[in-house]
């Protein structure tokens, strides 16, 4: 069993123990109740989710990857990463599988970085909400701000993990199963 299914299930337990003590089978009931609503409602996003994951992965070869956006693609990677960060719609559930996949097929660390970060704080189909409930003004200013960022922490991230970059894969290999560890 994986370590992290290992902690979440531990701290389920603690999670269920609290509500006993607290309300009985009754709270533990209402808190598994609303626990299975939410699976039920992100379950089609999450199986969409890794499908597209692993459908882009069997589609891109790691050569591609890694002359676009690996250790040889530098800051141009990086640049990539996080363009494709601002357009990737989707909550979490979309872009840290997307993430995972890059890595795996042969970005650097730096890009994926970059990717995870732009998705944060540039995610360009944000925009009109934010420009309609904060106004265009203060929208322009926080993109403004946030610009260099992504970018920023995908180089910061290359000087200082891409020594890692080989173990993370080889750890994500091993989460998804995959026997080219």
């Amino acid at each position: 069993m994986q370590k992290a299914t290992i902690w979440m299930g531990v701290t389920a337990l603690f999670l269920a123990l609290l509500a006993f003590w607290q309300g009985g089978l009754g709270r533990v009931a209402e808190g598994l109740l609303q626990g299975g609503k939410m699976l039920i409602q992100v379950l089609p996003l999450m199986l969409f989710a890794f499908a597209s994951a692993g459908l882009i992965s069997s589609q891109i070869s790691e050569k591609t990857v890694s002359r676009w956006l690996g250790k040889e693609a530098g800051l141009k990677g990086i640049f990539l990463g996080a363009l494709a960060g601002a357009l990737v719609p989707g909550g979490p559930y979309v872009f840290f599988p997307l993430a995972a996949t890059l890595l795996v097929s042969g970005a650097e660390i730096g890009v994926v970085f970059a990717f995870i970060a732009a998705k944060s704080l540039w995610t360009l189909s944000r925009m009109p909400m934010e420009v309609a409930l904060i106004g265009p003004k203060i929208a322009f200013i926080r993109y403004l701000i946030t610009f260099p960022l992504p970018i920023l922490i995908g180089i910061a991230a290359n000087a200082f993990f891409s020594g890692f970059t080989e173990k993370i894969r080889a750890e994500i290999k091993k989460l998804q199963g995959t026997k080219k560890a």
